[in-house]
């Protein structure tokens, strides 16, 4: 009877789940259970056990149908500052939002939620939550106020709110003028437990004139506190005492390992602050560890990261960058620098460490390596440093760092680890990198969102040299991405356009810009303004940033989607080959709309459609002809239904033929007389109003100076516009001018071909000479000094000697001119016979004269 009990519960669990998900789920209809619910009465086991369908449906069902939902909803969770421990800043489980459908037709904001105060501390979410007796996503938003809210993801209604007590005021704080903070309260961005439905916030505080800093343990569900909390923030070392007032807790929290830890940097004005790490116990909130990065000075080596969390690997080994300060690795002062800490029951240990080459001029620069956080990349198996990290800062460099053996400091270069990229940003790093299918992403202040290619050619992962760019960004938001594993890859930022905050998507592999709110009608897309390095994040088909005010939330409109006749060109006056054709979709489940009622327009461009309203059919489409003006021109045809995102079709001639070639990369190069030079010379073609043209032939030239271009030349401009070719230099050491020309257009591209290394030493003239006694030579001694191609080479010193037989040089040590050549005179000795003299540089053969004394 056991046996049949126990196999009559799995028979039913797999049935179930089966109902659950084709019929329920597929159908919408659960008076179908109904149906197939008496044919489990026809099971011999559980006729054996005796059980009638009713009874299974009361004891079994509600049980079955809740363990199917939950692994039918199972949804994506935010818990942490970018992500994950390895601050990689990518949800790689998107597969709602899409490269396809995120756009100002389909995609927009959807609602907003107010706040109390300024929003510093990224969003965080959890699916599936129980709140007030329901289930819901949820959003927690932490304010400058020192509160924190649940806030519902799917509607924007408030689930509970609490706060942490009275924030300091910007007057008291006394660095607004740095932070732009009127009040200071929940900077760094919490941290959940979704084991233990545990939130851990850190909270900065002013009561009575004092100013304190707490970390809370806060119930998800409620909001109330956990495990005793809050406990006050406080440590001494030697004669030091963290100061709250002077500090900030601006990184995100860090929860590994079954610890919390929190990490504070000066508030702005560096008045007796520095940097300061604490670990406590997340089950009991008792405080297990705390060290400062700079005992030895009257502040520095501040952990700021731009909000940026500590990082953590498997091993719970924790990463962090340090801004400027004193360096003295023996005394624990440790400014800017990027270290590898382990807690045991001593406390910290900073177990590995790399300090910049110039970590002195960094320091008296304010250059923080510190402005930024290290992300730690996921392991490399194919290379022999297969444990990486990322890290970058004010200096503008880009650091690619063994985080198994790091490598210290190196007082001459940073030779010591795996890649250094000198001024690789145009602006100052704030945050962090970002990691997604083996692209590494950098968004310096003012400068081009930058996406770097990692790859392991010979055994060693390195960056690309060179960047993947797009247009240059002021911006004060820190950026994310989306993808569904390696496809669909998005980047999300917050920026500032001309003062306007914006909500922005980038195609992440060809930084392609693929929304911008700026661009949406009716200013329905109104981000709001952010605060200094805003962090949005991406779950399960929506985005949510924190604002000033308020929490947005954007997300995918019912839309009409282009499905037939975008992009064509055709002759003015012709018909388009294809008809316009639109679906109305839902687009969270991709369900077609029928009965939409839909208008085509072309804003008055003059062209005719067959029918300009129209009504989808049954498979949520519509379609219409349509025939092009008289003019060529590029036309864009909308498509609007009221409720819906429209639709959007160009329709254009061709593009223009080349009006202009210019140098994208590779010019103003040297290499040496017979080499390759470095970098291939990519040229880039555009029409006369400045559209890159691809599929343009570019014949590149060098004048005949008998330098060698690769093949194929002329080279095809590619969709960016863009032809590259390689150049072996000619083997005559010049300045020389390469040219890309497609007919009469023509760039100019300056190289210089060097000279060898020194290979030989000749005479020129002067051998063989007769003169009388102490008079002299005829003719000036000349000598040469060239490469194995005859080309001379400039500043060396020859060395000229008769051997003792007592004549005289002009100059015994001559240095050879631009020709490579040098001229010496020579006065005969008194005696008269052969004199032998010697020509010699380093460790070339020398040359001899034959001079005759009479």
């Amino acid at each position: 009877m056991v046996a049949s009990f126990i196999a009559a519960v799995v028979l039913a669990y797999l049935f179930f789940c089966y109902l659950c998900r084709c019929i329920c789920v597929k159908t919408s209809n659960p008076v179908s259970l109904f149906v197939w619910l008496p044919l489990l009465k026809q099971i011999p086991l559980f006729k054996a056990a005796g059980m009638s369908p009713w009874w299974i449906l009361s004891n079994f069902v509600p049980g079955l149908f809740l363990l199917a939902s939950i692994s039918i909803r199972a949804q994506v969770n935010v818990t942490t500052w970018h992500n994950d421990l390895a601050r990689t800043g990518a949800n790689t489980q998107e597969t709602t939002l899409t490269t396809a459908n995120v756009n100002v037709n389909n995609f927009g904001k959807l609602f907003s939620a107010s706040v109390d105060g300024q929003v510093y501390a990224q969003p965080l979410y959890l699916s599936n939550v129980s709140i007030g007796g329901g289930t819901h996503n949820v959003v927690f938003l932490a304010t400058e106020h020192d509160s924190v809210y649940a806030i519902e993801a799917d509607t924007g209604a408030q689930l509970w709110q609490v706060s942490l007590g009275t924030s300091v005021p910007s007057s008291v704080e006394g660095c607004s003028g740095v932070t732009g903070l009127n009040e200071l309260g929940i900077l760094g961005t919490p941290v959940i437990d979704s084991t233990s439905n545990t939130m851990y916030v850190t909270a900065k505080t002013y009561v009575s004139g004092v100013t304190s800093y707490s970390l809370h343990a806060l119930d998800v569900t409620t909001g109330l506190e956990k495990f005793g909390g809050p406990v006050s923030i406080a440590a001494t070392i030697g004669t030091l005492t963290f100061t709250p007032l002077q500090h900030i807790q601006r990184p995100g929290l860090l929860l590994s390992n079954g610890n919390v830890y929190l990490a504070f940097g000066s508030n702005g004005c560096d008045f007796n602050a520095r940097g300061w790490l604490f670990a406590y116990g997340a089950s009991n909130l008792q405080q297990l560890a705390v060290m400062t990065t700079q005992p030895d000075n009257s502040y520095g080596s501040s952990i700021w990261q731009g909000g940026v969390g500590p990082a953590a690997d498997s091993s719970g080994n924790i990463f962090l960058s340090t801004a400027n300060g004193v360096f003295n690795f023996s005394a624990n002062d440790l400014g800017d620098s990027v270290l590898r800490l382990s807690l045991g029951t001593g406390g910290f240990t900073v177990a590995d460490s790399f300090t910049p080459f110039d970590q002195a001029n960094m320091a008296a620069n304010d250059l923080d390596l510190g402005s930024g956080g290290p992300i730690l990349l996921p392991t490399q198996s194919a290379s022999t440093t297969p444990n990486l990290l990322v890290a970058s800062g004010k200096d503008q460099d880009i650091y690619l760092i063994n985080r198994d053996t790091m490598g210290g400091y190196n007082p001459t270069d940073n030779g010591q680890i795996v890649q250094y990229i000198p001024n690789a940003l145009l602006g100052e790093l704030f945050g962090s990198p970002v990691y997604w299918n083996n692209y590494v992403y950098l968004l310096a202040h003012q400068d081009y969102l930058r996406s770097y290619s990692l790859t392991t050619p010979n055994g060693v992962s390195t960056l690309s040299a060179s960047a993947l760019t797009v247009g240059k960004l002021t911006t004060i938001g820190l950026p994310v991405v989306s993808a569904n594993g390696n496809t669909s890859g998005i980047v999300w930022l917050v920026r500032n356009v001309s003062n306007v905050p914006r909500l922005s998507a980038y195609d992440a592999v060809t930084l392609f810009l693929l929304y911008d709110s700026g661009q949406a009608a009716g200013g329905r897309d109104t981000l709001g303004t952010i605060a200094h390095f805003a962090t949005p994040i991406v779950a399960n088909g929506k985005v949510f940033a924190g604002t000033q005010t308020q929490l947005v939330a954007y997300g995918l409109f019912p839309a009409l989607v282009p499905t037939g006749g975008n992009g064509q060109t055709g002759a003015g006056g012709s018909t388009l080959p294809t008809p316009i054709t639109v679906t109305a979709t839902n687009p969270y489940t991709g369900a077609p709309i029928p009965g939409v009622n839909v208008t085509f327009a072309d804003g008055g461009k003059g062209g005719t459609f067959g029918s300009p309203i129209g009504t989808t059919d049954s498979n949520g489409q519509v379609s219409t002809t349509y025939k092009l003006p008289n003019t060529p021109q590029t036309i864009t045809i909308t498509c609007t239904s009221s409720g819906y995102a429209p639709a959007s079709f160009t329709e254009s001639d061709v593009v223009g033929p080349v009006a202009s070639i210019t140098t994208v990369s590779g010019g103003k190069q040297s290499g040496t007389v017979g080499t390759t030079l470095p970098a291939p010379i990519v040229v880039k073609a555009k029409d006369a109003v400045g559209n890159v043209v691809p599929g343009a032939l570019i014949l590149f030239g060098d004048g005949g100076v008998g330098g060698v271009f690769s093949s194929p030349n002329p080279a095809t401009t590619g969709s960016n516009g863009q032809a590259s070719i390689t150049y072996t230099l000619p083997l005559t050491a010049k300045t020389l001018t390469v040219t890309a020309s497609n007919g009469s257009v023509t760039d100019r591209i300056t190289e210089q071909a060097l000279a060898g290394p020194p290979s030989r030493l000749n005479i020129v003239q002067g051998n063989n000479q007769t003169a009388h006694v102490h008079n002299k030579l005829p003719k000036n001694l000349i000598v040469s000094v060239t490469d194995q191609y005859g080309n001379g080479l400039a500043g060396l010193t020859v060395t000229f000697t008769d051997n003792g037989a007592g004549g005289t040089f002009s100059n015994p040590m001559p240095i050879t001119g631009s020709t490579g050549q040098v001229s010496v005179t020579y006065t005969t000795p008194n005696v008269p016979g052969t004199v032998t003299i010697n020509a010699s540089y380093g460790s070339l053969s020398p040359v001899v004269f034959t001079e005759t004394v009479i």
